[in-house]
């Protein structure tokens, strides 16, 4: 890890980050992401997708910017809802609708979405997390009783 990628992962954990990726970087990240082709976001080279989903009541497109993980071929999401004590509305959705796009540079495509279950994967895979971003641990504990799900994104072939 660079200078830059620790002051980045430095910065995210104060309160100032955590403003600025709760209420600057969603808004920042989508028209960049698009003009890019799923390249560059406001927090590169932290990895950012533009997830769509399909509104669980209202069917409706619904897409935002989300950090992500590569393993191997799949792609992880976090459900951290930045240690809110509920679920994020995208986890729902996609809970409801497991057919998701994904906007992601090289990995952009159509996906199915499916929760991560297996102690052991999941074990891994927050593990990955935590190694990409150690404030995920911050958002466990703020979360109280709920666990994180981790979702595991895998590619639909055509």
């Amino acid at each position: 890890m660079n200078l830059y990628e620790r002051a980045l992962k430095s910065f995210a954990r104060t309160p100032a980050g955590y403003w600025y990726l709760k209420r600057i970087a969603p808004r920042l990240d989508p028209p960049m992401l698009r003009l890019t082709g799923g390249r560059v976001s406001s927090v590169f080279p932290v990895p950012v997708m533009l997830l769509t989903t399909t509104g669980a009541k209202t069917g409706q497109p619904r897409t935002l910017p989300l950090l992500y993980l590569t393993d191997g071929e799949r792609l992880i999401l976090i459900a951290s809802n930045y240690g809110k004590t509920s679920h994020p509305a995208w986890y729902r959705n996609l809970t409801a609708n497991p057919t998701v796009e994904v906007l992601a540079g090289k990995r952009s495509g159509t996906y199915t979405a499916g929760e991560i279950t297996d102690a052991a994967e999941r074990d891994r895979a927050w593990e990955l997390a935590l190694d990409q971003y150690a404030g995920y641990g911050d958002y466990e504990e703020r979360a109280g009783d709920r666990t994180i799900p981790l979702v595991r994104l895998e590619r639909i072939t055509a």
